[in-house]
């Protein structure tokens, strides 16, 4: 996963909306860096790294909004990161597909590879999808975002109680999903906590030059945990998937991907206990004090 590039110069006292500029700049700027990446080929890793851009500066542009005119532009970019989301989607689960048909015996490994086959031709057509959102990121949202960011105003400090009571807020977001999924760890559950575990990663990078022991400390915390989550969801989309197949595929694709459901279905109970082990643990020691530390 590519790193934000770091922002210097900035502390606590810093003024918030001067914070605002630099941020938001420098993480159009990271987008664009990964972008000039995919000028030539959509590979995976470019798609790949430059989502995770995409997704550090929607984060940006929505902790700053009250500044200016930025919730418009925050639509903008997830429509950029929704169509590099459906490009990366093909090319994981296309690249677990081929890696599974390689463990098999020849007798069974065409049916894997039709499986596989099946996943790739939708590329193509997302493939276009991404190329028009690219153009349209170009063309309008770039130039709009670079003037925009220029213009950001606002009251408070970078590491105000403002900041604080907004990080506090996302923070006890997280840990009543925690509890949720602790209670009952379904698939939507878990779902929902990844997506807030990241948001509030993010936002952590984001005021880490502010509130760097905290922020650190919190990170520290979140990373691994947003990677667990990550595993998790992997299983659960590839299950939704090989169900598609088993009701909808042709005889092979279907032979194929009933035989791997109960392989995923292991793999799935191993990650969710594996998560639950390390929610309770991270839940008691690290993001406890990682919250009394910003209530301080």
């Amino acid at each position: 996963m590519p790193r934000p590039t770091p922002i210097r110069g900035l502390g606590p006292d810093s003024r918030l909306a001067e914070a605002a500029r630099r941020l938001v700049s420098s993480r159009l700027a990271d987008v664009r860096h990964e972008q000039d990446g995919l000028a030539g080929q959509l590979t995976e890793d470019g798609v790949h790294d430059m989502r995770v851009s995409t997704r550090r500066l929607r984060a940006a542009l929505k902790v700053f909004r009250s500044l200016g005119g930025l919730e418009p532009l925050e639509r903008e970019v997830k429509k950029l990161q929704d169509a590099l989301g459906e490009v990366r989607d093909v090319h994981v689960q296309e690249a677990w597909l081929k890696q599974t048909a390689r463990k098999e015996k020849p007798a069974k490994r065409a049916e894997f590879e039709a499986l596989r086959a099946s996943v790739e031709s939708q590329l193509g057509t997302k493939e276009k999808r991404l190329r028009r959102a690219l153009k349209r990121w170009e063309e309008r949202t770039v130039p709009a975002l670079l003037d925009e960011a220029k213009h950001l105003e606002g009251p408070g400090r970078y590491g105000g109680q403002r900041v604080r009571r907004q990080l506090r807020r996302r923070l006890r977001k997280v840990e009543r999903l925690m509890e949720d999924y602790m209670a009952a760890p379904d698939a939507l559950t878990a779902h929902e906590l990844r997506k807030e575990v990241k948001k509030l990663r993010y936002e952590a990078e984001i005021f880490r030059p502010a509130l760097r022991r905290k922020m650190e400390a919190l990170l520290e915390a979140l990373v691994p945990l947003q990677e667990l989550l990550g595993e998790l969801h992997d299983s659960d989309v590839r299950l939704g998937l090989l169900e598609g197949f088993a009701a909808e595929g042709t005889a092979a694709e279907r032979t194929a991907a009933r035989e791997l459901q109960e392989h995923v279905r292991e793999e799935r109970a191993e990650r969710a206990a594996r998560t639950a082990r390390e929610l309770q643990r991270w839940h008691a020691e690290r993001l406890a004090r990682g919250l009394r530390q910003l209530l301080d």
